[in-house]
């Protein structure tokens, strides 16, 4: 009996996730930034998927185009056994693999639809991109669901088992809609934040103080200024100068002055003499002049710090301070 119990729970549980192919409306603060695309296969020994993206950044972050790829291989009730991801952003290219662990984040909202009204339901998942792993919960009330995944809330409408129509992750401002028709915008969005202060007014933004003076860069420091479309661009090709040179370097991203305004933005810190001197190689400073606030920093490959870099930037750039 236990035997036939657990092939019942199996067949179940392979029978969970339906096929899908569903193409999405990207938004942010209401403007629409590109497209993404929900595909997946399913047989009786496991899944096979694709989550993929085509966004066009905001002009005030330079207007770059930024792909992304994850390629799924799941057991049938979505665990993963393999994910491969290819990210092109800022004329670059970064790729990740993982192995075998929970569902993949990009399929949590389709596990969780499976949830019955007044239901909550929660799964254990893995974002493809950074690996961390954590929870994700939404409990259905009739068409909607809601909750959470690895911390950030989202509410989401989709029928039981389904993939969803509609998502909504509010602490970005983003919307997904279903639109078979999505296309990446010709021309960058504008998406205005709330407006961020004139410079002598601000001691801190969202929490965080100005940044002190950093004192003088050594002349060795690299001064030489690659070229590029966007300063998360000119940021990535300066700090691979300064690694080929022999220094440790990071990025930096948060808010700095441009000669006029405030500006959101993102520089280069470098290791010297056991302290982390800013570089800013968009405004060709050497160290990096103020005001500035930085609201997260992270090292080439740090994917779990990149993200939280990015959340925090969202965050602040939403509350405008």
């Amino acid at each position: 009996m236990i035997a036939l119990a657990a092939a019942l729970l199996a067949a179940a549980t392979a029978a969970a996730l339906p096929e899908v192919d569903a193409r999405y409306r990207v938004e942010i603060g209401g403007e629409a930034v590109g497209w993404a695309r929900l595909a997946l296969h399913c047989q009786a020994d496991g899944c096979r998927g694709r989550w993929e993206s085509e966004l066009r950044a905001p002009a005030e972050a330079g207007g770059g185009v930024i792909g992304w790829l994850a390629e799924l291989d799941t057991a049938p009730g979505g665990e993963a056994r393999a994910v491969r991801v290819r990210i092109a952003a800022d004329g670059r290219e970064r790729r990740r693999a993982q192995g075998p662990g929970p569902i993949p984040a990009s399929l949590a909202e389709l596990v969780l639809a499976r949830a019955r009204d007044g239901e909550e339901r929660c799964v254990r998942v893995r974002d493809e991109e950074s690996g961390e792993e954590g929870e994700a919960c939404a409990r259905r009330v009739g068409g909607w669901l809601e909750g959470r995944v690895l911390g950030a809330p989202l509410r989401y409408r989709a029928a039981p088992g389904a993939a969803p129509d509609e998502v909504l992750l509010a602490a970005q401002a983003t919307r997904f809609v279903r639109d078979a028709e999505a296309r990446l915008p010709a021309a960058a969005p504008r998406v205005s934040g709330a407006a961020l202060p004139r410079p002598r007014d601000a001691a801190a933004l969202c929490g965080v103080p100005r940044d002190p003076a950093s004192g003088a860069a050594p002349p060795a420091v690299p001064r030489s200024w690659p070229p590029g479309e966007s300063c998360r661009e000119r940021t990535a090709r300066y700090l691979a100068l300064a690694a080929r040179a022999g220094w440790r370097g990071r990025h930096a991203v948060g808010v700095a002055y441009d000669g006029r305004a405030l500006v959101w933005h993102e520089w280069a810190e470098l290791l010297v003499e056991g302290r982390w001197v800013p570089v800013d190689p968009s405004f060709e400073q050497a160290p990096a002049e103020g005001p500035r606030f930085t609201l997260g920093r992270f090292e080439e490959g740090d994917d779990r710090a990149r993200a939280s870099a990015g959340r925090a930037l969202a965050a602040c750039w939403l509350a405008g301070g």
